[in-house]
């Protein structure tokens, strides 16, 4: 083991901008400083200027922010005056939304879950060394494979073999002051593991496990800084380590359910959403839906109770697209016949039509439920099949609740609508779903961009009959 390490900036970088070749731009530094790459070096890359360099810029200004950003804003804003911070305007909140999976804790900060699975505040948003007043840059949508791509570049125009991390600052929980974290990584293992060692004592170590590229990351933040100091890249020289060309930042992640310190939620605030859920019918926000997410709470949904523990519920997840529309048209159809039956104007059934179409084709995604009756019992009497079938129904209507409590949950918006139950053959031919499968209710899912109105509940005394 080296017992020396050498930590110095690159400098005479220039301010970075969209599709700038970072390899190329830090080689020409390195030789306006006389200085090279050598076997064995760690090069660590502020995220700043990866992000810039990927174009992850956005401007605030263009930004539409949602009625859950509204609402969060109104909740933090006095919170965060009296922490002394800077307030967040409604829409940096939606920036931070849309990076986003889940929202762990809104106080005096926002601090998120990102679609990397990196727990930190903002979402890891970065307003500073940007530029423009209302730019901001994101993190790149894959730090571990832009990592990966700038070393390999190095490598190949160095001849030197080297490992790489992309670096950002991060708070802590427990502490005051943000320290450097890696955020990708190529040729490093993120965690040295200590276990099997011995102590100065020859005791063998049991639970000690290193996050040695986070240490390396915070060495280099002491050469980087944090203001004008304009050294975006460091290398770090003498640190004995072994090549990984399989290392990835999902190694250094803790799993969820190892996790201690995520706030679990109280019986309060279970009571709020059970109060709070609101069938959503009008426009969707643009924000993208990640059906990671909305399988995620399809999982959830499958802890309904059920009779015989049947689990008779089938989900089909629908995009938008072709399959889709092919779908409403020919629903549709069979709507328009049902209401020309009903003796009901044209100008009625047109509304009703368009109505029926924009509401099922807009939406992000369109679920269908359906009852499998493949898994309900037999029987030789024609009234206990009736009420199999009945426990079916009630077994997927609870799951269908548990479903909509779930995108509650996670921030978002739907609907639940039972015109599936009109249309069972037309659903069943067009999807080609098989024969046991019974079209049930569809749920229109998506993130909100306005409130729905508090409905009217009737009171407890009209619902509790007495005998």
């Amino acid at each position: 083991m080296n017992e020396t390490v050498s930590i110095f900036g690159i400098e005479d970088i220039p301010l970075i901008k969209t599709g700038d070749d970072l390899p190329s731009i830090i080689l020409t530094a390195l030789k306006h400083n006389n200085q090279t790459l050598e076997d064995g070096d760690i090069l660590v890359i502020a995220q700043t200027i990866v992000s810039k360099s990927l174009g992850r810029i956005q401007n605030l200004a263009n930004i539409n922010p949602s009625q859950e950003a509204h609402r969060i804003y109104e909740k933090i804003t006095p919170l965060t005056k009296k922490s002394g911070l800077p307030i967040k305007s409604p829409e940096l909140i939606q920036a931070i939304l849309d990076e986003s999976t889940q929202v762990l804790k809104a106080e005096h900060v926002l601090v998120v879950e990102t679609h990397h699975g990196f727990v930190c505040a903002n979402a890891g948003i970065d307003q500073s060394n940007v530029g423009g007043k209302d730019l901001i840059t994101l993190l790149p949508l894959d730090s571990d494979e832009e990592a990966e791509k700038i070393r390999y570049s190095l490598q190949k125009l160095t001849g030197k073999k080297i490992a790489l991390i992309i670096s950002d600052s991060f708070g802590r929980a427990f502490r005051i002051g943000a320290v450097g974290v890696a955020l990708g990584v190529s040729g490093i293992n993120p965690i040295l593991d200590k276990r099997g060692d011995k102590d100065l004592f020859g005791k063998e170590l049991q639970s000690t496990i290193v996050g040695q590229i986070d240490n390396l990351a915070s060495s280099a933040q002491l050469i980087m800084g944090e203001a004008d100091e304009g050294l975006p890249a460091v290398i770090i020289r003498g640190y004995n380590f072994n090549f990984d060309d399989n290392a990835t930042i999902k190694q250094i992640l803790r799993k969820k359910e190892l996790d201690l310190f995520r706030e679990e939620r109280n019986t309060e605030s279970f009571e709020e959403t059970l109060k709070s859920r609101r069938s959503y019918k009008f426009e969707f926000s643009n924000r993208i839906v990640n059906e990671a997410l909305i399988k995620k709470c399809v999982d959830l949904a499958r802890w309904a109770p059920s009779a015989h523990n049947g689990q008779f519920w089938r989900y089909i997840i629908m995009e938008q697209g072709n399959l889709r529309e092919n779908l409403i048209e020919n629903m549709n159809k069979r709507l328009k016949d049902d209401l020309i039956r009903d003796g009901k104007t044209e100008d009625f059934i047109q509304r009703k039509s368009e109505k029926t179409k924009s509401s099922f084709l807009s939406a992000p995604y369109l679920i269908l439920l359906c009852l499998d009756t493949k898994e309900l019992e037999k029987y030789s009497e024609s009234e206990r099949e009736r009420n199999e079938y009945i426990m079916g129904v009630q077994s997927v209507s609870a799951s269908a609740t548990y479903l909509l409590l779930a995108f509650e949950i996670k921030g978002l918006a739907a609907c639940w609508y039972c015109a599936p139950l009109f249309t069972k053959d037309i659903i069943k031919d067009t999807l080609n779903l098989p024969i046991s499968f019974i079209p049930m209710a569809f749920f229109t899912v998506g993130y909100p961009i306005k409130e729905s109105p508090k409905p009217n509940r009737k009171d407890l005394k009209d619902i509790i009959f007495k005998l």
